[in-house]
């Protein structure tokens, strides 16, 4: 338990870091475009085929899949409704942010500190099937909403889709995986150092887009989505125990329909055109809520 929190402890470290650092200076106002494209292009590519080549799933625990891909389509729905009278800046952090979970850099640990590998197993294809959606889906779909008169095009939704680095990678993992294929343990070594600098980067990129002098219209919004988050996390967890699995599984889809805002989607927020500072701080403060969570439901299962 020790070492889980320190780490989320890190995590917020490192975005109070990036935030204090923009502030005195050190850091310009767009300089968070750097460490963005780094994120997804290259380190979160990279941990996807590194974690991806640690397992092999069984057939039937694809349906994990099907419930991280289901969740997201969900509060993207609600998200949808919910915001549809609010300014197009703020909508889009609401199309973009309010779906999506952080499972690789956040619920995993969790699961891997007190569940078993079968956990383990289930916590990842949890996250292939939400990657499906906030790697690339949901800001193809988010775009459709805002410019496209409530028209979902396929066609914009593939292209967005297979112009997602991220997105393709999961893809192409799963079908790996499913496949057989192991990859080559050379392969693996190479990329893991640079998996291991995907959360660091990804922490400090939401710090250096947070802005402290938000108005109350933006602190509205704030509540807004973290309540819908958490109601999502609530009516999602209760779901997960009524579906035909070992209670192992459906323990660790609870855990993960209560993890933080994706790491994808603060960037992807803010390449729709979203308010950066906004879908900033409800990245930011997803995190504690979410450990608070988690460590409850832990507590709850007699895992401690």
């Amino acid at each position: 338990m020790a070492q889980v929190l320190l780490k989320s402890s890190a995590f917020l470290a490192i975005m109070l870091l990036g935030a204090v650092l923009r502030r005195r200076g050190f850091f310009g106002p767009k300089d968070y475009v750097i460490p963005m494209k780094l994120v997804l292009n290259i380190t979160l590519p990279a941990a996807a085929i590194t974690g991806f080549a640690s397992y092999r799933p069984e057939p039937k625990l694809l349906l994990c899949a099907v419930v991280g891909f289901a969740l997201n389509w969900a509060v993207l729905l609600i998200a949808a409704l919910v915001s549809r009278s609010k300014p197009r800046e703020i909508r889009a952090v609401w199309l973009n942010t309010v779906p999506g979970y952080n499972i690789g850099a956040f619920a995993l640990p969790f699961v891997q500190s007190f569940l078993s590998p079968a956990g383990v197993v289930s916590c990842c294809l949890f996250d292939a099937g939400s990657a499906l959606m906030c790697t690339g889906g949901t800001f193809a779909i988010s775009g459709a909403i805002l410019d496209g008169g409530g028209k979902i095009s396929l066609s914009r939704v593939g292209k967005s889709l297979l112009s997602s680095r991220p997105f393709l990678t999961y893809t192409l993992m799963l079908i790996l995986s499913l496949a057989g294929v192991t990859i080559p343990q050379g392969i693996v070594n190479f990329l893991s150092p640079i998996a291991s600098a995907n959360a660091f980067l990804a922490m400090m990129m939401v710090g250096m887009m947070f802005d402290s002098h938000m108005s109350r219209e933006v602190l509205k919004n704030v509540g807004g989505m973290i309540a819908l988050r958490l109601a999502a996390a609530a009516a999602a967890a209760g779901v997960c125990f009524l579906l035909p699995f070992p209670l192992e599984i459906r323990q660790t889809l609870a855990i993960a329909s209560c993890a933080p805002v994706s790491i994808a989607s603060t960037a992807l927020s803010e390449r729709a055109g979203g308010d950066p500072a906004l879908t900033a701080c409800v990245n930011s403060l997803t995190i504690p809520i979410s450990v608070t969570v988690i460590i409850a439901m832990l507590t709850l299962f007699g895992a401690l």
